[in-house]
């Protein structure tokens, strides 16, 4: 592949080398941008030892610039980078990174907050020490607003990035559930489009593996069976799959720590 050969050859080294002495958000700072970007993208991926090594420059070009352009290129490199193996994940856990790319999520164009729930969406696909890492910068809060975002792109992406969250701990289903999105998860499946909803169901059925009894009292308040019960009348099977094992999840749990006097399921 060309790619290969370009990077074989030293290139993005040079490249990276640009970036640290170029002034900031000029032509020519965006025009190493572009090239670094193309370097990190494509299937298969680059050979993830040979291109790390360009994260730092990322990260430093991203921070220093406003210029969106180059920001659109550093993001979308960025994504391309974090998306695979743990190692990818582990060195994008920078302090100063997460902090930006998680304010820049709500940046008002798509082209910008795009690449940036990719990569955040990435490290939350790591361990639940990452995750948390990315909740303690107010993720959770950042994509409350994005669920009512008026590109379906942007729900989508938000919802695909909650996923991971509420697969986590119950101390980050507790965020989840303190920060309204529970509420917003359930109106998205009753009422935005399919290619949404894929995504929603899953946020809201992860919930369910992982909660507390007192979770799962406050899901079942928040209207997550009616949203799941809905779901029930789609005819995409991976839906109805992942709705039945919500739905089942909550019952169960019913069944072991909500019995009425009669000893049924509350």
């Amino acid at each position: 592949m060309t790619r290969d050969c370009v990077i074989a050859s030293g290139a993005l080294q040079r490249i990276s080398l640009i970036l640290e002495k170029a002034s900031p958000n000029t032509s020519f700072l965006r025009n190493a941008s572009w090239a670094l970007s193309n370097l990190c993208r494509g299937r298969p991926q680059p050979d993830y030892a040979r291109v790390k090594d360009a994260v730092p420059t990322l990260i430093k070009v991203l921070i220093e610039n406003e210029n969106p352009d180059i920001i659109t290129d550093i993001c979308w490199a960025l994504s391309y980078l974090s998306d695979g193996a743990k190692e990818n994940i582990h060195v994008m856990l920078n302090d100063d990174l997460v902090r930006k790319l998680i304010a820049l999520m709500n940046h008002q164009n798509v082209a910008i907050a795009i690449p940036c729930l990719r990569t955040i969406g990435n490290i939350v696909t790591g361990g639940d020490d990452q995750t948390q890492k990315c909740v303690d910068f107010g993720l959770v809060g950042a994509l409350s607003s994005l669920l009512s975002h008026p590109k379906k792109s942007v729900r989508k992406e938000g919802c695909w990035v909650l996923s991971n969250v509420t697969a986590g701990t119950e101390a980050q289903i507790q965020d989840c559930l303190d920060k309204g999105i529970v509420e917003k998860l359930v109106e998205i499946l009753e009422h935005d489009d399919l290619t949404v909803k894929n995504e929603a169901i899953w946020a809201l059925c992860n919930c369910t593996a992982s909660a507390s009894p007192a979770q799962y009292h406050q899901l079942v308040n928040k209207g997550i069976l009616r949203a799941l019960g809905k779901t029930l009348g789609q005819k995409d099977a991976r839906m109805l799959a992942v709705a039945l094992e919500g739905l089942e999840n909550v019952l169960e749990c019913g069944e072991k720590n909500f019995k009425n006097t009669d000893g049924e399921n509350q």
